[in-house]
């Protein structure tokens, strides 16, 4: 059955006047490519927002006692024309230790009444009253600091006075509290899923995107619906991102479930990840079932599969999407989808040893403006595996 999920259709060339997105040259060539929801989410330069379970907070501290003194020193040292290191504010953690997490209650009414008598209880936890104790005279600055269901830890600016930002984490401790990021992209190659609604994914609907290059330089945007340029791309690795994920989702079935399974809302996506280097082993004892049926089929000396073999270490992209499963299930723990594409140019050094071998992986491998890739082979593991 083929996925529902589509993330970027195949490039064709097009006749288009880039001079109504201000360019005033002539390109080359212009290249169009239909992105889907997700797509464009993905690469969206706006802000999205998230939700994450508060669990604490760090604050900055002025010194006290002889830290005063101290700080006193410096600055009269500082004053006479003496260098020193600049004193920074003591910093303190209250963090609320990570436990087991118990699985979600499918009765709203007792779940209700068991975050009740937390409610009631909080105000003699430790942690609790550790924070409540707080002298605001020491204390210059408050930060939140939060966690997600797959425990990557953040920090949340708060607003308003040093008072009102120690009130906000009394009042919200171990709650959920929305927060902004800039962008989905969070990092290089890293995406944040969970800004993702995934009601609103139509398969049907498609955003173009145009790709370009002038005097040598390349040039990709998205249109709004009037034709019009609705915001530039200003990473072309984006754009090669969305091809590798288009090409990882349709070779591998693990992947392609995995994002069919967030679009019916069985589970929850937390973040998708490009990795350069996941640094995947193969050695004779461990080697990715494509390379099984062609040594089964191929006569190759030993010494000639040993360089086929080490060649599967070099040039790997991991594309994985971690998820969790939604409220309800006994088993709240992320699980990490892998998709493990590998660049045909790693080949290049067998082509005239082991030329069936890369004709027999030419022949698997797909074709894009990222590069030549196939599938070496798909990997799934869990937060909590050892």
């Amino acid at each position: 059955m083929p996925n529902s999920v589509w993330i970027i259709s195949p490039g064709s060339s097009v006749d288009f006047d880039v001079s109504a997105l201000g360019i005033n040259a002539e390109p080359k060539k212009v290249t169009a490519y239909d992105l889907s929801d997700i797509g464009r989410y993905l690469i969206h330069p706006g802000p999205i927002e998230v939700e994450n379970q508060l669990r604490g907070c760090e604050c900055d501290l002025k010194p006290a006692g002889f830290g005063r003194a101290r700080q006193f020193g410096r600055r009269i040292f500082a004053r006479l024309g003496f260098s020193g290191r600049k004193a920074d504010p003591a910093k303190s953690t209250f963090l609320v230790r990570s436990a087991v997490k118990s699985p979600s209650l499918k009765d709203a009414q007792l779940a209700g009444h068991i975050e009740q008598l937390r409610g009631l209880l909080q105000p003699f936890d430790p942690l609790f009253q550790e924070i409540a104790s707080l002298d605001l005279n020491r204390v210059v600055e408050i930060r939140g600091l939060c966690e997600d269901e797959a425990g990557q830890r953040t920090v949340l600016n708060l607003k308003g006075t040093i008072a009102a930002k120690k009130q906000y984490v009394l009042d919200h401790l171990l709650k959920p509290v929305r927060m902004t990021l800039t962008s989905a992209h969070i990092a290089d190659g890293l995406f944040e899923m969970r800004g993702w609604n995934s009601a609103l994914f139509d398969e049907h609907r498609r955003h173009r995107l145009l790709h370009f290059q002038v005097d040598g330089k390349f040039f990709a945007c998205l249109l709004n619906d009037r034709g019009g340029m609705a915001f530039w791309i200003n990473d072309i690795r984006h754009l090669h991102r969305m091809l590798l994920l288009q090409q990882a989702i349709d070779s591998s079935f693990q992947l392609g479930d995995i994002f069919d399974r967030c679009l019916t809302g069985n589970v929850r996506p937390l973040r998708l990840m490009f990795n350069s280097n996941p640094d995947i082993g193969y050695t004779p004892d461990r080697i990715p079932p494509v390379y099984q049926d062609i040594f089964n089929t191929l006569k190759l000396d030993p010494e000639m599969r040993r360089n086929v073999i080490g060649a599967l270490n070099d040039r790997q992209l991991g594309v994985s999407l971690s998820c969790v499963t939604q409220e309800g299930s006994a088993d709240p723990c992320p699980v990490t989808s892998i998709s493990v594409l590998h660049d045909v140019r790693a080949l290049e050094p067998l082509r005239s040893g082991a030329p069936q071998v890369v004709a027999a992986i030419d022949r698997c491998a797909t074709t894009s403006e990222a590069g030549k890739y196939y599938l070496l082979e798909d990997i799934q593991g869990r937060r909590d595996d050892r």
